[in-house]
């Protein structure tokens, strides 16, 4: 808490040019320092930011390690159930904020393959009612590996998370659909309108002003657009809890 301006008992001595500066001053500070959470403690604003970005940084090649942990591995389950139920149609546009290391849009990317290879059985099941074109053009789509339109933009303030999410897709195979940008979620780089689905896992916790996050969210989605949130809430098994 901020000292008010007359402590001391002094508030009578100072003149009224002093009173306003002070006051001011208060305002500023008072603005400046505002507090919030960084895990169990409690922070200005300025210095959360700061310590976000450090433990990421240096956690960024166990991330997956760390989510294993603090969720005894049921993270993986949960993200696979956000996917089914966002449901990506073909041509889906994906913004997957604090999504450094690509798990929600690698799942992204293979739900729409999997979309892809239905599609392309379902009308080879159904060739004898194609013409020669459509069958070429079938077949065309399939060696293209064409992901028919969908695409993924992984956004996080994080550059060392981005490093360690486009070296993790080389190593599983993910080279198209996929977009990695620096950026913050209070102040996304991206025009208005532009997506259909916003994601956020296990991300909106360490943002500073989340309102302003959420504002930024409604912004970029496109009108009756998604938005998708996962993030660990209250444990109430004693045990667990511990």
């Amino acid at each position: 808490m901020t000292a008010p301006v007359h402590s001391a008992g002094r508030w009578c001595l100072a003149s009224w040019r002093s009173v306003r500066l002070g006051y001011q001053r208060l305002h500023q500070t008072q603005a400046s320092g505002r507090e919030t959470h960084f895990g169990f403690q409690t922070v200005s604003e300025e210095e959360k930011g700061e310590r976000v970005y450090h433990v990421f940084e240096s956690v960024a090649k166990n991330y997956d390690v760390m989510n294993d942990s603090m969720s005894l591995g049921i993270h993986r389950l949960w993200k696979d159930w956000l996917i089914r139920h966002m449901k990506p149609t073909p041509g889906t546009q994906l913004l997957d904020v604090a999504g450094g290391t690509g798990d929600v849009s690698f799942r992204f990317i293979n739900y729409i393959r999997a979309q892809r290879e239905k599609l392309y059985r379902d009308k080879l099941d159904s060739q004898e009612t194609l013409s020669w074109s459509d069958i070429s053009k079938s077949y065309s789509n399939k060696d293209q590996g064409s992901l028919m339109g969908s695409h993924a933009v992984i956004c996080d303030i994080n550059k060392e998370m981005l490093k360690v999410g486009k070296e993790k897709s080389l190593q599983l195979g993910y080279s198209e659909g996929l977009s990695w940008v620096a950026g913050d979620a209070e102040e996304l780089p991206f025009a208005d309108e532009k997506f259909d689905v916003y994601t956020i896992a296990f991300g909106i916790r360490n943002v500073t002003h989340i309102d302003k996050a959420l504002e930024e969210a409604h912004r970029v989605l496109k009108p009756g657009g998604r938005f998708l949130c996962l993030e660990f809430s209250q444990v109430t098994n004693p045990l667990l809890a511990r």
